[in-house]
């Protein structure tokens, strides 16, 4: 029984991986390499989400217990939150965890043609979004470095934290670049799903 339940998912990860990644072509090999980047990046992305829990933890018992918050408690969770976000954008984007309308999409257009269209649009516009928000971090950061931005309590520099929010942003719109190419090739040849 386990054998035969360890060759379906070899089966079914070797036919994912020729479906998912595409590795037999050269766009399938660098959207292959892309993702480990955005896996890695959002591994790293998650290590300030562990950071983020157990500064929590400790700000929680130095406060309640020994009656001692941490100086600039905010000015850390701040930057740390929003690098976390930032650094996880495209990993998630590529799962296709982020929040949608599906209602519309999956009965109303169901799938080919259609469906495709909706959804090269729908990356077209979040790729302007995004290369928005992307050019302005960009010029934020390089601003908080110029000028010497630091934070209110602990005196830190805040340019580190906004570079890595531009880095997030630019991952992202080279996953909408990436989606882009694939529902358009989905949309030229009539796929089905």
């Amino acid at each position: 029984m386990n054998d035969v339940i360890k060759e379906e998912r070899h089966e079914a990860v070797s036919a994912g991986d020729e479906t998912v990644s595409g590795r037999s072509s050269p766009f399938g090999r660098v959207e292959w390499g892309f993702s480990a980047l955005e896996r890695w990046l959002s591994y790293f992305g998650l290590t300030f989400l562990i950071g983020l829990m157990l500064m929590v933890v400790v700000e929680v018992v130095a406060r309640y217990v020994f009656n001692k918050p941490i100086s600039g408690y905010v000015d850390i969770m701040e930057m740390m939150m929003a690098i976390l976000v930032f650094l996880t954008l495209a990993y998630c984007q590529r799962e296709g965890g982020h929040i949608r309308m599906e209602i519309f999409m999956t009965r109303g257009l169901a799938a080919g043609r259609p469906y495709f269209t909706a959804e090269l649009f729908h990356v077209t516009l979040s790729l302007l979004g995004f290369a928005i928000i992307a050019y302005f971090s960009i010029t934020e950061a390089i601003h908080a470095y110029d000028i010497n931005d630091r934070s209110m309590t602990l005196l830190w520099p805040t340019w580190p934290a906004k570079s890595l929010i531009s880095v997030g942003a630019i991952f992202l719109c080279l996953r909408f670049v990436v989606q882009l190419f694939q529902y358009a090739g989905k949309v030229i040849s009539g796929a089905k799903s």
